[in-house]
Formats: C-alpha cells, sequence, structure tokens
C-alpha cells in the first residue's frame, strides 16, 4: 500500500531537523542546533476530497497497480410543454433517474487495465430491483484495454467515435442531453476491437465491430452483423483541434437490422455515418462544432400516441444530415455559460423532446414521433461544485419541426434541472 502523504512529510521533516542538528553540532561554536519545528501546512481537507476514496488500493510495485472502484449518477427534472398542430399539452413533469452506474476498474503493470461499468437497475435501465430482482440490469462497458504510449488496444463493449457530444463521455458533456442529430445516428456500445496510434501529429483509431447482442445481460452474440469505423484527430492551430469520424454498419443499405439473429442490437440504424468536427479552445471561451452527414437507415416508425397524429414511418434507406455548434464561456471558476444550436434533416425524436403524457386513462409513456426539419436550441448554465466529479446543470431548450411525410407542426419548451456525480 502507498504510505500516506501526512506520514511521508514527518518522516521527511524529521529527517531533515536530525540532520540539520548533527551538522550544527560540529560546526557552531556552541555545539547547538537550531531546529524549526513548524510542520508544513497541508491544504484543508474538502468535500471534494470524498471522490479520492473510490480508489481501494494503490501500489508503486507489483503486478496491481490499482484498483478502484468506479460509478455514476445522474438525475434531473423535466418540465415541458407541447405544441402539436395547434393542441398544447403541459402534462410532463417528472424527476428522472437518467443513468446510474457501478463499475471496476484494475489497472496492471505494463499499462494494462480491466474495466467495466454496469447500469444500476432503475437508472438507465428498464426495470427496478424489484420487478427484475436483480441489483443490476446489464453491462454499459466492459472490456480490456492496453495503453503505451504510442499505441493501444481496447477489446470489450465500449463507445465509437463518432461526432464531439458521443464522443464525450455523459460525465462531461456540456448540456444535460445530446443533440437530436447526434444520438439519431449513434450506437449504443457494441462490443468491438479498437487499435489508436500515431503518425507524426496525426491521431488514428480504427475498430472492428459485431452489432448483436443478448437482451438480458448485453453480452455479446456472433450471430450478428458487423462493421468498421475510422476516427482521425489533429491540430490545426495551438487553439484548435480538426476531427473526423466515420462508422460503416452492416446493415443492407438500410433494409435489415445489423444485429442479424441476435436478440438485441447496438447498432447505429445507419449503414454510413460521417461526422467532420471542431474543438477550439480560445481561454475562458470554447467552441465545439460538428457537421453530419448518415444514408442508408433502416426503417423507422414512430412511437404511438393518444393525443397525436396518426403513425407516420420513415422509409428504409432514407439519408439525414445535421449540425452541431456549441459556445461555452467561463464566467468564473466554478460557473460556465453553454449555448447550443443543432439542426437534423430527418429522424426520431430524441431526449428531451420524448413527451410523456399523465392522461386520466392511466398513460404514462414517453411518444416519439419521427420529425424533419428539426431545430433546437438550448441556453443553460453550469455550476462545477467539484469540476465535473459533482456539478448542478440548469438548461432551457426550444425545438421545432414537423412530423415526417405529414407537414403537422411539432413544438416544445423545456426547462431542466440536473445534478451530476461520479467517480
Amino acid at each position: 500500500m502507498t504510505q500516506s502523504n501526512t506520514l511521508r512529510k514527518f518522516v521527511t521533516a524529521a529527517g531533515a531537523a536530525a540532520a540539520l542538528a548533527g551538522g550544527s553540532a560540529l560546526a557552531g561554536d556552541y555545539g547547538k542546533a537550531i531546529i524549526d519545528d513548524k510542520m508544513p501546512i497541508e491544504d484543508s481537507w474538502s468535500l471534494c476530497d470524498i471522490f479520492d476514496y473510490s480508489t481501494l488500493y494503490e501500489g508503486e510495485s507489483g503486478f496491481i497497480k490499482e484498483i478502484a472502484l468506479t460509478g455514476r449518477y445522474h438525475g434531473q427534472h423535466i418540465s415541458q410543454q407541447e405544441d402539436y398542430a395547434g393542441n398544447v399539452n403541459n402534462g410532463y413533469h417528472k424527476w428522472q433517474h437518467r443513468r446510474a452506474r457501478l463499475g471496476l476498474d484494475i489497472e496492471f503493470a505494463g499499462g494494462v487495465t480491466l474495466y467495466s461499468s454496469l447500469n444500476v437497475s432503475n437508472g438507465s435501465g428498464p426495470g427496478t430491483p424489484f420487478t427484475t430482482g436483480r441489483f443490476f440490469d446489464d453491462f454499459d462497458e466492459v472490456g480490456i484495454e492496453w495503453e503505451t504510449d504510442s499505441f493501444a488496444i481496447n477489446v470489450g463493449k465500449q463507445k465509437q467515435k463518432i461526432t464531439r457530444e458521443f464522443s464525450t463521455s455523459s460525465k462531461r458533456i456540456k448540456t444535460i442531453e445530446r443533440s437530436p442529430i447526434v444520438n439519431e445516428i449513434a450506437d449504443q456500445k457494441p462490443w468491438g476491437v479498437t487499435v489508436g496510434f500515431e503518425t507524426g501529429e496525426i491521431e488514428h483509431t480504427i475498430g472492428g465491430w459485431l452489432y448483436g447482442s443478448d437482451d438480458d445481460w448485453n453480452t455479446p452474440r456472433s450471430n450478428s452483423r458487423g462493421g468498421f469505423s475510422y476516427h482521425l484527430e489533429m491540430a490545426v492551430t495551438d487553439k484548435t483541434d480538426f476531427l473526423l469520424d466515420y462508422v460503416y454498419t452492416n446493415n443492407s443499405g438500410g433494409t435489415v437490422g445489423a444485429q442479424g439473429n441476435a436478440p438485441g442490437g447496438n447498432a447505429s440504424p445507419y449503414e454510413h455515418a460521417v461526422s467532420f468536427g471542431t474543438v477550439s479552445d480560445f481561454g475562458r471561451l470554447g467552441l465545439t462544432t460538428d457537421l453530419i452527414f448518415a444514408a442508408n437507415r433502416t426503417s423507422q416508425r414512430g412511437d404511438a400516441s393518444i393525443s397525436q397524429g396518426s403513425r407516420t414511418t420513415i422509409p428504409a434507406g432514407n439519408d439525414t444530415w445535421g449540425f452541431v455548434i456549441m459556445p461555452t464561456y467561463e464566467i468564473t471558476e466554478k460557473l460556465e455559460a453553454v449555448f447550443k444550436y443543432a439542426y437534423m434533416d430527418e429522424g426520431r425524436q430524441q431526449r428531451t423532446q420524448r413527451f410523456g403524457y399523465n392522461s386520466a386513462n392511466g398513460f404514462d409513456g414517453q411518444v416519439r414521433q419521427v420529425v424533419e426539419s428539426y431545430h433546437t436550441i438550448y441556453a443553460g448554465l453550469n455550476y462545477y461544485l467539484c469540476k465535473d466529479k459533482a456539478k448542478v446543470m440548469f438548461g432551457y431548450e426550444y425545438a421545432t419541426g414537423e412530423e415526417y411525410d405529414t407537414g403537422t407542426s411539432i413544438d416544445s419548451g423545456t426547462w431542466m434541472a440536473a445534478f451530476r456525480t461520479y467517480f
């Protein structure tokens, strides 16, 4: 086990005092040592230090370097109004347990790390411990990674690199929900192998994927279709990085599901998805952009609705495109302002536009229409209690567009407040 900082400082101070005393006895006229008995003053303890306690073991030598418990909780309150063809519904005001995950990371000598993250029931999973009979729903991520200074290989259930928002962990995203166009084209963390390397100043990541999974624990299934991905990142100035992402999903031009014969799937609904992005840091001002294209979607039908119109369907093989522009400004060390404008040509409504109805007939679902010409505008404030490890987020999002193929207007306004923490 690693010695505590307090013990190390005590031993160091005692040794220094002894050496000083010995030197003075030899050189001084009276053989007297002058000792400074003021110990170094350590930083005072703060609530944020509690996040350091998740490290269960840390060793300076040996086969196992570190064992750490990991987890996150994201909760949010949604208050939404939706106008469908002039009919306004104000009935959705709800606290959501957006994500709840626990896991374990074990770091070995040689840069090898075994990682795992599981969805806690009643968190991002569909059930609760009382209805499923178990504490965890399924795997969020699990695998093993080997990393050196210039090379990395990762095998397991993991996130594909596609767009800036999706590539960024939910622990660190700047808005309470990602943009509709990003969620429309992204996957659900398939099983695969990625290899990262550098050529000069350019970083590359190549991935091979298996998109099918078991419906129970989300474990891999070989009787599914596959695909591949490519990610590039390079600095274009001292303040701006350029990023390129491409993901291929074998869905036969959108005519079949990529999960094949597997019970569940973790694939993008599009055969081809590509994004061109930038990340800029201008001191207090930051800017993130993405231009996104996707081709050959599998057929998608809107959810059934009680008070809305008929269900419409995006046919197989359709394409979409969109973009995201997100500036941020650091008002103080702890307070940050965020603005985001996003556009989606066509696709399915995503959070927070999943509109629930608490009506007299007992329906309390989350209705999502398929839409086109869809614009979302978000403005919010993030207050960092302990940086990203504990923060509160406030935001308002306005969304406007049309129901796909019918031209029916759909507008919504959503107030959001969230608390997010991880360790």
